[in-house]
């Protein structure tokens, strides 16, 4: 492939972008915007080649999403959009396969200045909604368990009223402490 002239098909719609040229692909692949199903071509659209077998991407980061399934090849700034948006987080593993590293996140000095992202005020809101709902469920759980508990200790001094009772009778029919 010694064009210059490339073109990005996207696969989840099938959306061809470019021409562009290999600093341009490099630019989307860096920012996260071309995903490691995506196909690019360089002969002007008659054959297409996956995304991350093009060296020039820099597609050399697999994100261990679960211990059954691996997001990628990806790139390093994918990684961080993955960071900033909350996607993932310091406990996730990536693997960088053209280094042949693996280490959790917070291993990595390389993304220690990756970007957080602020949740929005509507996140805020829904977290700050959902967090008053389950305060709700918490007081109902709390005001049933107080309940069980008083009916527990009423019932704890009916029983031991019956016993001090039966022992008396006990002892005064029998003469013998129980």
């Amino acid at each position: 492939m010694d064009s210059n002239t490339w073109y990005l098909k996207k696969h989840d719609d099938g959306v061809v972008h470019g021409p562009a040229t290999i600093d341009q692909l490099r630019d989307w692949s860096l920012t996260a915007k071309v995903s490691p199903l995506d196909r690019v071509s360089n002969d002007e659209k008659k054959t297409w080649r996956r995304a991350p077998l093009i060296p020039e991407l820099h597609m050399d980061w697999l994100v261990e999403v679960n211990t059954d399934y691996l997001y990628g090849p990806t790139t390093f700034g994918a990684v961080q959009e993955f960071i900033a948006a909350g996607e993932i987080d310091g406990a996730t593993v990536v693997i960088n396969c053209k280094e042949g590293t693996k280490a959790r996140i917070r291993e990595m000095p390389v993304f220690n200045n990756s970007p957080r992202r602020k949740p929005t005020s509507t996140q805020v809101l829904l977290e700050q909604e959902q967090e008053e709902e389950q305060a709700e469920i918490n007081r109902k759980k709390i005001l049933k368990l107080e309940r069980v508990i008083l009916e527990l200790r009423l019932a704890l001094n009916d029983a031991e009223m019956r016993y001090h009772k039966l022992a008396e009778r006990y002892e005064a029919e029998t003469g013998n402490k129980p």
